[in-house]
């Protein structure tokens, strides 16, 4: 009997050197370049919490440089909106960071019937929001706990989504949302121990579940 075994191929590092600006083309330091491929903690900006050696970020010329195997980075910095890079080679960059103006992205004005059910854990609270759809219950599960999120969506929302789209508050707060190969939307908020996010839903359900989110102001 022989045995096949397939082995996805690791994508080659690319090196990723370049500048972060701001909307007047001044340089921006201490942004994050993150999911790299090394863990992504984000603490909140109110603890003070000095970077890890791990972390990459711009230096007071708003410069930067990575080396990594993700198909994707994020950069990203409190007060603005993000920008995801897609990884295709070595590349020099220059990324214009923008001040995020609008914070809601509920289109809805109806009201909706909102029911929750408690979702527990021995080591976090969660409770599951949902609303009644043509394809059943559909919801967001919003929890907090002290590993329940360490305060970015998740590299495979980063890496894999073909839309993606993500703002990070002041408060540390990072509302990041998309759409899956599948065709499917999603989206996660999240800030150090708690976060809330819904995934494989349509356009419809994923606009109700936005209000639902900001409506009962989660996470």
């Amino acid at each position: 009997m022989l045995l096949i075994w397939w082995a996805a191929q690791p994508l080659a590092a690319a090196t990723i050197s370049g500048t972060v600006v701001d909307a007047s083309g001044n340089p921006v330091k201490d942004v994050r370049i993150d999911h790299t491929g090394k863990v992504v903690v984000v603490p909140r900006p109110d603890l003070k919490v000095d970077p890890s050696p791990d972390e990459i970020r711009t230096d007071v010329q708003g410069r930067f440089r990575v080396t990594t195997d993700r198909p994707a980075i994020v950069v990203r910095k409190p007060g603005y909106i993000s920008q995801r890079l897609v990884i295709t080679g070595d590349a020099q960059v220059e990324i214009s960071l923008q001040r995020i103006a609008a914070k809601f992205q509920c289109k809805q004005s109806s009201p909706l019937d909102i029911k929750r059910r408690a979702a527990n854990d021995s080591d976090y609270t969660a409770t599951w929001f949902y609303i009644e759809t043509k394809d059943g219950p559909q919801g967001v599960i919003s929890g907090s706990g002290p590993m329940y999120s360490w305060g970015a969506p998740s590299d495979s929302y980063v890496g894999k989504s073909t839309e993606y789209a993500e703002v990070m508050y002041e408060s540390g707060m990072i509302d990041a949302w998309g759409k899956s190969k599948d065709g499917t939307f999603w989206r996660s908020r999240s800030i150090f121990g708690a976060s809330a996010r819904y995934e494989g839903v349509n356009r419809d359900t994923a606009e109700r579940l936005d209000c639902v989110m900001e409506r009962e102001k989660l996470p």
